[in-house]
């Protein structure tokens, strides 16, 4: 099972976001896809996911062209994903969060469990253990019962993930998981995420927080300018010279930002001084 990015583009009218991108994601690992601001990185993820059509190329899951597909189809061939903006049911409960995901796969079911109630209560408690098992993975298990929206912040990042990982799917997806969260919080999401590494199963992590990135990512793939710049483990990354060109500019840029910073600093010396 691979997932193949070939020649992949995406145009909204004359701005091209995405151009000429190709690589491979291999399963039993988890990639990275870094890059500064507006380099096309939620792109990707939005086209894989059928969020965003593709302008050109493809997207190929173990053979099988995603791209072209409904959101629904890509979905039902493996694929789960999480968002930059936290979109649980709130006021759902977090077990319900996650049963929910199962209709998609037990609808043709639905006639069974309405007319043989002992099959209907079989099912749920399947249903229920399932998802209380995840739950418990995240350290949610004491919150089955709360309003999804009554979470903080925090575990409310662990419930989307939990979620995802309902169907089991082949290809996780996850686009910032650990935006806005604090120290401690992303310890853990870092912990959890290496914990997820699975053979059977294709991680993609877009992810600002480079602590994270380099500690829990297998392979980094870097994006600038909608183009792909650079890939390789994350020693590879670091030592590339033109990603740091892209992070940091040439040693020029460099001097240029500092000289800024420091005309701002002396101006506003003199502008406190000027008040006293």
């Amino acid at each position: 099972m691979t997932l193949v990015f070939e020649n992949l583009r995406k145009q909204y009218g004359h701005h091209v976001a995405i151009e000429g991108v190709s690589t491979q994601f291999q399963p039993g690992l988890i990639h990275g896809i870094i890059g500064p601001n507006g380099a096309g990185k939620s792109t990707l993820i939005n086209m894989t996911a059928g969020s965003y059509l593709v302008s050109g190329g493809k997207i190929i899951l173990d053979g099988r062209t995603l791209s072209g597909l409904k959101k629904y189809q890509i979905a039902n061939s493996g694929v789960a994903r999480t968002y930059q903006n936290i979109r649980l049911f709130d006021q759902m409960t977090v077990l319900e969060n996650l049963e929910v995901c199962f209709y998609p796969t037990q609808v043709g079911q639905v006639w069974r469990e309405i007319l043989w109630p002992p099959f209907a209560t079989k099912r749920r408690l399947k249903r229920r253990d399932a998802c209380m098992e995840l739950l418990s993975f995240f350290n949610l298990q004491h919150h089955a019962d709360h309003e999804a929206g009554s979470l903080p912040y925090g575990r409310q990042r662990m419930l989307e993930i939990a979620r995802a990982l309902v169907t089991n799917p082949r290809l996780l997806l996850l686009d910032e998981p650990a935006a806005g969260l604090n120290h401690h919080e992303t310890a853990e999401l870092t912990a959890k995420l290496a914990e997820l590494r699975s053979p059977d199963r294709i991680m993609i992590v877009v992810e600002h927080d480079m602590d994270l990135v380099m500690s829990v990512c297998d392979r980094i793939v870097v994006m600038h300018h909608g183009k792909l710049l650079f890939q390789g483990t994350p020693e590879e990354v670091q030592e590339s010279s033109d990603v740091q060109l892209a992070y940091l500019g040439t040693a020029n840029d460099i001097d240029d930002i500092k000289a800024a910073a420091e005309d701002r600093r002396i101006k506003l010396g003199i502008r406190a001084r000027r008040r006293s």
